[in-house]
């Protein structure tokens, strides 16, 4: 295990890179309650609309996304209420803004110690160039097992659950495959249902880059060795078919199953 020793830095500008939807406020709300933050920069959040296959598909699609939004607002509502650090001046961003010179130059102009992200599109070359080691990733799985899209959602589908966890990395020119500098499994519950078990990466990646953050002014980051790099997931894998899958595995009771045979899964929830 390698350590990087950095300058203690007490009042670094720390910039936030993130998507729109809840799940990103949520992110933002957590770490300015913990640190003033230079700037936060929104990229509008893009998914694909795929059309269900079968009026199954159409009712699983509503279901999840229903009860998925019903969730992640209770969160963001319960974030709200943390007192903030500062008010940071907010930039909002199409979805084709985030790697423009324009943007990039307008980030400079900050001098960023460290930069978070959160949900955006991948950073293309000219970004890591720009800010080199001061890009930080939270990917809310184990990138040896899941990289790329929703990889909160892949280990639930596969009823791997001992995979659903959060990971703070360095960004490299790979999609998740960047140095890993803290990860950990999330606590499963026999009460948790699909959706509090989305949610839980997302709360204990929030904890670890606020973990990173204070290691990284410290000067104690420190590296965690990795064998492989996992699956890459796309946005387009994401299909009505996988979410009628995961609502069958509910409503049979086969999550709950998995769910009792946790004492054999490992994890620990912050």
């Amino acid at each position: 295990m390698s350590t990087e020793l950095t300058e203690l830095n007490e009042n670094p500008n720390i910039v936030i890179l993130t998507g729109s939807d809840c799940r990103h406020q949520f992110f933002i709300h957590r770490l300015n309650t913990h640190f003033s933050i230079s700037e936060i920069y929104v990229e509008k959040s893009n998914y694909p609309c795929p059309s269900p296959q079968s009026e199954e598909e159409s009712i699983a699609w509503d279901w999840f996304f229903k009860r998925r939004d019903r969730y992640e607002r209770e969160l963001v509502r319960e974030s709200c209420q943390l007192p903030a650090k500062n008010s940071p001046r907010t930039t909002y961003l199409a979805d084709d803004e985030l790697n423009s010179p324009l943007t990039l130059n307008k980030i400079a102009k900050t001098s960023p110690d460290f930069i978070a992200v959160f949900g955006t599109s991948i950073l293309k070359e000219p970004f890591l160039k720009r800010f080199p080691n001061r890009l930080f990733n939270l990917h809310i799985g184990d990138p040896e097992f899941y990289r790329g899209s929703s990889c909160n959602f892949w280990p639930l589908h596969q009823g791997k659950l001992q995979h659903m966890s959060a990971t703070i990395h360095r960004i490299d020119q790979g999609v998740d495959t960047g140095e890993i500098l803290s990860r950990q499994a999330i606590t499963l519950s026999e009460d948790d249902n699909e959706q509090t078990l989305l949610l839980k990466p997302l709360k204990l990646g929030a904890t670890l880059m606020v973990k990173t953050i204070q290691n990284w002014q410290s000067g104690a980051l420190q590296s965690i060795p990795k064998s492989r790099n996992g699956k890459l997931f796309k946005k387009s894998d994401f299909s009505p078919k996988v979410i009628l899958e995961v609502k069958q595995m509910v409503e049979s009771g086969k999550l709950k199953s998995y769910l009792q045979a946790r004492d054999s899964l490992t994890g620990i929830e912050t």
